[in-house]
């Protein structure tokens, strides 16, 4: 199989391959973590763990690209969405050129925040500030964005501005994968998105 499918780290087996403090990323490239990954589940992945899955993801060669269908039908987009922030509960509402997003992909980014969450140590969350017009100044009205912020373990926030398309690739990462999925069910390499991966998780390369 030419990918690696979903991935567990296992406390328990860290102690028994010896990653007993300092072990860096460089051990990690020699295969070690493939001999620790259970194929069941990720579950509880601290920083260091993710760590050593960007070096695995660098050490491996890249799958090949499977492109998506092409064939679905383009669905019309809601003439006007009503969206509630989760901050304050009001409601705003948007016309044609914002609905998509705020109707669809807006909650594919939830779902896939609720996913990173239930296998790390770390909290992740997804600050929609921008698209409440209670929450956001006049006159930022119209820039709508995401930014996710990441609670580490140890010391502070970090936030950046993210797409859906960042959040998918976060999410399957996080899932031991070496590619993230379309929404036409294509399949795309992770290796060169590995610096995102670093820059949104606050990580320097070890």
């Amino acid at each position: 199989m030419w990918y690696v499918a979903g991935a567990g780290v296992v406390l328990a087996l860290l102690a028994a391959a010896g990653f007993a403090g300092g072990k860096t990323a460089s051990a990690v490239k020699t295969g070690t973590v493939d001999r620790i990954i259970d194929s069941a589940s990720i579950k509880s992945l601290s920083m260091q763990q993710v760590n050593w899955l960007l070096a695995r993801l660098e050490s491996q060669p890249a799958p090949d690209t499977v492109w998506g269908a092409m064939c679905y039908q383009a669905v019309a987009s809601p003439v006007v969405a009503e969206y509630i922030c989760p901050v304050c509960g009001e409601k705003t509402v948007y016309n044609c050129a914002e609905s998509a997003f705020s109707e669809w992909e807006l909650q594919a980014c939830r779902r896939m925040i609720e996913s990173i969450n239930s296998r790390t140590e770390f909290r992740v969350e997804l600050d929609e500030t921008l698209f409440c017009e209670f929450c956001t100044p006049e006159e930022s009205i119209g820039n709508c964005g995401l930014f996710l912020v990441v609670r580490p373990e140890e010391g502070r926030a970090i936030v950046n501005g993210v797409t859906e398309i960042d959040l998918r690739m976060l999410d399957s990462f996080l899932q031991g994968n070496l590619f993230y999925t379309t929404e036409n069910e294509g399949r795309i390499p992770l290796l060169e998105y590995a610096d995102r991966m670093r820059e949104l998780l606050g990580l320097t390369e070890e």
